[in-house]
């Protein structure tokens, strides 16, 4: 499905799930025993879980993180600015920006998201092989360790903290809500998400602002502008380099063609936010484009946990951009940039630039 009214149906739920676990040839839970909960499924159990996380990334507490969002903002830049021309923003900025907001918003340590950032790159790879098990195993066996440091760190009577992690432990420890196998998964969703997805909208936002020097220029001359972009670079520029599978719970009529319950459908999102019928010359990038009812961040129950983090983390990093350096260009030729294949978002390898 390319069309935006026919991905957005199908996002919305009715008549379709993500949730392929009933499949042929998928393993099933043993007879009594209740199935482990994930973000893949739909109606209660996906609530439930989203609930849980859902309190931290609400509008008043990410409007809270604005402060914090902008000084490190300026922190990185302040330490590309005296690195000096030609600078990565990718290794300066994009990368760095979103793995410390969000170890911070976790519970992690802040000096381990590097770590963290190597094993969320490995276990969003794509393809034949499937998932780095081995990465997986690691990454699990380190958010098993920082859960058992907040629940040893409760049990001695300290005074729990705020982050997502100790209310993740809490809601195990104290209401039974949660498995442990529940909680490293979802902490795990949360951190891969937070890490890949804001990186890549950072970066090649960044790009393809410098790509389009006209719409750059009428940005500068007009921060007012700078919402309206984000969200144009949002639909022009593509983030997640996979369409997602979802099955039909019924028979749905889509496109003119009838979907039968049982059937696999597949969705462009990319596809979905170039549709002329819904964005007028959706090819052309235009940084005042208004209305903008864009996908890229998904539709429905499953709407995108962390997009209200991402627009500050992006309003961040370009309103500082713009203010800071206001001659950046791209410091190599456009083709010669390099783009990371095989994994569930696209990426920029490296983004120099000079000013």
């Amino acid at each position: 499905m390319t069309r935006h009214d026919d991905v957005r149906t199908v996002l919305s739920g009715a008549g379709f799930t993500r949730d392929l676990s009933g499949a042929a040839g998928t393993a099933q839970p043993a007879a009594g025993a209740r199935p482990m909960r994930t973000v893949n499924m739909d109606g209660r159990p996906h609530l439930e879980l989203r609930r849980l996380v859902s309190k931290a990334f609400g509008v008043r507490q990410i409007d809270a993180l604005r402060p914090r969002v902008a000084d490190l903002t300026e922190g990185l830049l302040d330490a590309l600015e005296k690195d000096g021309p030609p600078a990565d923003l990718v290794r300066h900025v994009s990368a760095p920006l979103p793995a410390v907001v969000i170890c911070e918003l976790l519970g992690f340590p802040v000096a381990d998201h590097e770590v963290l950032g190597r094993w969320c790159d490995r276990i969003t790879t794509v393809g034949a092989g499937g998932v780095d098990q081995e990465a997986w195993r690691e990454l699990s066996a380190y958010v098993t360790r920082a859960a058992d440091a907040k629940h040893s760190a409760l049990a001695q009577g300290a005074p729990p903290d705020e982050d997502v992690l100790s209310t993740l432990v809490r809601v195990h420890d104290e209401e039974g809500a949660l498995t442990r196998e529940e909680l490293v998964t979802l902490v795990i969703v949360v951190l891969a998400g937070g890490l890949e997805t804001t990186r890549t909208a950072i970066s090649a936002g960044l790009l393809r602002l410098f790509r389009h020097p006209d719409q750059l220029a009428r940005l500068r001359d007009d921060p007012g502008l700078l919402d309206p972009a984000i969200e144009e670079l949002l639909r022009h520029q593509p983030v997640i380099d996979l369409n997602r599978v979802q099955v039909a719970t019924e028979d749905v009529r889509l496109g003119g063609r009838l979907v039968r319950a049982g059937e696999l459908v597949q969705v462009s999102v990319n596809a979905a936010n170039r549709d002329d019928e819904v964005f007028p010359d959706a090819a052309r990038f235009d940084v005042a484009r208004r209305p903008n009812p864009h996908l890229a961040f998904g539709h429905g129950a499953h709407h995108c946990l962390g997009a209200a983090l991402a627009r500050v983390e992006m309003r961040a990093v370009f309103e500082a951009i713009l203010r800071r350096f206001p001659d950046m260009h791209l410091a190599v030729a456009p083709e010669s940039l390099r783009w990371r294949g095989g994994h569930v978002t696209l990426g920029l390898t490296a983004l120099p630039v000079a000013w």
